[in-house]
């Protein structure tokens, strides 16, 4: 019987499907295989790192500033724990919720945009980094923080390593300031040991010295929970300490001198004349560099830049300014070098001096009569040293100035000193393409005119008169242990010994303690038992027609400044200070009552032998 089951016909459309339905499963299934073993074998160490930062948080620890001493071994610069208040970008939930929140409790400003950037953009770059949104924080802050740590996913409070100066505001314009490395900083350091949040040094010692100061940051690297806590510490690498600066600074000195200028605007610069030693270098208003430790607030900012008196400007070193009558000793000096005048040739003064149609007044209204070189100096007489500048010319006074120090870098170690200017006639000409004229060289003759000098510069130039024409570069740091405990010392610097005859630089000495100890304008700062020769300066900053004003009955701005620079003992000196007074008035009454001041306080635990013969 034949069958009746046909076989079915395949139908080739039923086929073709299959094997396509084949073919793409086949293919899924391998690019599945491909993609798994790229994940699992190619880029094992990549995902095994992102898995490992889910679970683990590697946390800067700053490594502590080194020290900052004074002579004594005193630390004028130091480092403090602090709570900081730091956020780690990639456990952040709501960025302006949490700042809004933090800003309830935190002292900064919410609508500045300043965090909230810089959180974003490490979040865009290094989202595992931490970034330290407040500084220094309070206790009760901290506990505050702590009791909302559920809210404020991803930020956490550190003890971090907190740069303090024990002495606020008295060594500010030395010591400087830190805050944190910018962008072009870190991208700029060498080593590439710079990271975001780092601390370094931005003005003063803080910034010259730097690379000593500066620590090796350590890390800890901790198990967080999914809101970003610690849970456990994992790891842990010490941070280490940057070196020490042992500076020659006298911190009793320096406050004396902080307290003896007081709120007036100034500069008070004390070293030794023989080494060039830096003992003390105050200038006045000053500015607190804890502020900026902390991150300076926008109000405190604004309060110091718009302040007239400038309290970010070390006048001592950037400041320039007319020197008066402190610049006579350089022009007898230069006259007896010279050989255009001698000792005892004298000059009638009747109050004033007249050159063509111009008059040129002393300070004294009625004259200082008949008077000699000496008596000159003592009395402070315009018009002997108008009738010496006109001898001497500018082209001889410029280069025993220069030759002194006086309006040249001295090369003390301090950033963004300026030299100001002793003009000649050179200078004339390439400033004016104009001739030299006499009047000009009256003016130089009592420190007036286009002359303006640093009080950094006038202090070189009383230490060479001092020495007898050793010229020291004056120096800060004295010794440096780095951070491998090597020790580099830095020995006192001769920059040049200048060819002066003796017998004329030790006539100037002898004049210079005439005006202090002979009824000269120098007496506020006579001592008891050492014998002070120095020299006032009263520098006009703006000219008064008609009757003679004094200083004091003028507008604040208008009124002279006040200068006063002077070596002690006069024969052998072992310091020399000096003092200016921005718009202070008479050197003799504002000044020299500062210089006093520091040098009895220097003298204070010193023995002074008896006045050494001349010509030993």
């Amino acid at each position: 019987m034949k069958s009746r089951i046909r076989k079915r016909e395949q139908d080739p459309d039923i086929t073709r499907r299959s094997l396509i339905l084949l073919f793409v499963a086949f293919g899924a299934f391998a690019l599945l295989l491909g993609r798994l073993y790229w994940l699992q074998v190619v880029e094992s160490d990549r995902y095994r790192d992102l898995s490992e930062n889910n679970r683990l948080r590697l946390r800067t620890v700053r490594a502590p500033r080194g020290l900052i001493l004074d002579r004594k071994g005193r630390a004028i610069a130091e480092t403090q724990g602090s709570f900081d208040l730091v956020c780690s970008p990639v456990d952040v939930k709501n960025l302006e919720s949490e700042i809004d929140l933090l800003s309830e409790i935190v002292e900064f400003d919410v609508e500045d945009s300043e965090v909230i950037d810089k959180i974003r953009r490490a979040k865009r770059t290094n989202p595992y980094s931490g970034i330290t949104v407040a500084r220094d924080l309070r206790f009760e802050q901290v506990s505050v923080i702590e009791f909302n740590r559920e809210n404020l996913p991803g930020f956490s409070v550190l003890v971090e390593a907190k740069r303090s100066y024990p002495y606020g505001t008295a060594f500010a314009h030395v010591l400087g300031y830190v805050g944190e490395a910018s962008p072009e900083e870190i991208e700029q350091s060498e080593d590439d040991s710079l990271e975001m949040g780092d601390l370094v040094g931005k003005y003063g010692l803080e910034r010259l010295m730097d690379g000593e100061l500066r620590g090796v940051n350590g890390g800890r690297k901790v198990e967080v929970d999914a809101a970003g806590r610690d849970q456990r510490l994992v790891e842990e690498v010490p941070s280490e300490a940057g070196g020490a600066v042992h500076t020659s600074l006298d911190a009793d000195l320096q406050v004396t001198a902080q307290e003896a200028l007081g709120n007036r605007a100034g500069a008070v610069i004390a070293l030794a004349p023989r080494t060039g030693e830096v003992l003390a270098f105050y200038s006045g208003p000053s500015f607190d560099p804890n502020m900026f430790t902390r991150g300076i607030r926008k109000a405190e900012w604004q309060a110091l830049s718009s302040d007239p008196r400038k309290p970010m400007q070390n006048k001592g070193l950037q400041g320039t300014y007319a020197p008066g009558s402190t610049i006579k000793p350089f022009l007898a000096l230069a006259a007896l070098e010279a050989k255009v005048q001698e000792k005892g040739k004298t000059v009638l003064c009747t109050g004033s001096y007249r050159l063509g149609n111009r008059v040129f007044r002393c300070w004294k209204e009625k004259g200082h009569g008949v008077v000699d070189m000496y008596r000159a100096i003592v009395q402070s007489c315009d018009v002997y040293f108008y009738t010496l500048g006109l001898k001497v010319g500018p082209d001889p006074l410029a280069k025993l100035e220069k030759d002194a120090g006086l309006g040249t870098i001295t090369g003390v170690d301090l950033p963004g000193e300026r030299k100001g200017l002793v003009p000649d006639t050179e200078w004339k000409r390439t400033v004016s393409k104009s001739r030299w004229n006499d009047y000009e060289s009256v003016l130089l003759g009592i420190g007036q005119g286009a002359i303006h000098l640093t009080p950094l510069g006038m202090t070189v130039g009383y230490a060479a008169l001092g020495t007898g024409g050793e010229v020291m570069r004056p120096s800060i740091v004295s010794k440096v242990i780095g951070k491998d405990g090597k020790i580099r010392t830095f020995a006192p610097e001769t920059l040049r010994k200048l060819p002066w005859v003796q017998e004329n630089v030790e006539f100037i000495r002898k004049a210079l303690a005439g005006v202090v100890n002979d009824y000269g304008t120098g007496g506020g700062a006579k001592l008891p038992g050492i014998v002070v020769g120095g020299k006032t300066g009263t520098a006009q900053v703006a000219s008064v027609k008609g009757k003679m004003i004094k200083s004091e009955d003028l507008p604040y701005e208008i009124r002279d400044h006040a200068w006063f620079v002077a070596f002690a003992p006069a024969d052998d000196p072992q310091i020399v200070v000096a003092a200016m007074v921005e718009h202070g008035g008479h050197g003799g009454s504002a000044a020299a009552p500062i210089v006093k001041a520091v040098m009895q306080e220097f003298f204070r635990t010193r023995t002074v032998g008896p006045p050494r013969k001349e010509g030993a």
